[in-house]
């Protein structure tokens, strides 16, 4: 399991036959980025937040890819905040960016290629990176960072790039 201040903690998991129940890190503000740039279509303008966001999200995929993960799926639902407390924000805290969903992600092989066999393509339309044109490709933590990058024009302009 990560253990990350800007990776969402899984704690537990229960799972039968027709579910499966994930007991999560909560976050205050989860709908954040989901809200403000794809439905208000509302750029970040505080470059401080901004750089922070970007920050955040980059340690955080620092560190998965650090641990042989690719995430594969990096875009901004999938991206939640957690807003200080009052006496945070007092001592001058900025909310924390935390990754979550890590449901197609991939794990790299333990030999020097540093990639991970993607058996079907998957991502989200509009982040996933130009080299992922078919099932059974193989993908590095470069996916991650093309995705990024989508997410932080996103951010600055409160469009996706088209």
């Amino acid at each position: 399991m990560f253990k990350n201040e800007n990776i969402v903690e899984l704690y537990d998991y229960f799972d039968n036959e027709e579910d499966i129940t994930l007991l999560m890190e909560w976050c205050n503000d989860a709908d954040y980025f989901e809200k403000k740039i794809e439905q208000k279509h509302t750029k970040i303008k505080n470059e401080e937040k901004l750089r922070s966001y970007s920050l955040d999200i980059l340690t955080g995929l620092e560190y998965i890819h650090k641990s042989n993960i690719i995430h594969a799926d990096m875009k901004l639902p999938n991206i939640l905040l957690q807003r200080p407390t009052a006496e945070e924000k007092e001592e001058g805290d900025l909310p924390i960016v935390k990754i979550c969903d890590f449901g197609v992600s991939q794990i790299i092989k333990n030999d020097c290629s540093n990639k991970a066999l993607m058996k079907d393509r998957s991502g989200t339309t509009g982040y996933i990176a130009p080299e992922i044109k078919t099932n059974n490709c193989m993908v590095g933590p470069e996916i991650d960072m093309w995705s990024f990058g989508v997410m932080l024009y996103e951010m600055c302009v409160a469009y996706r790039p088209t």
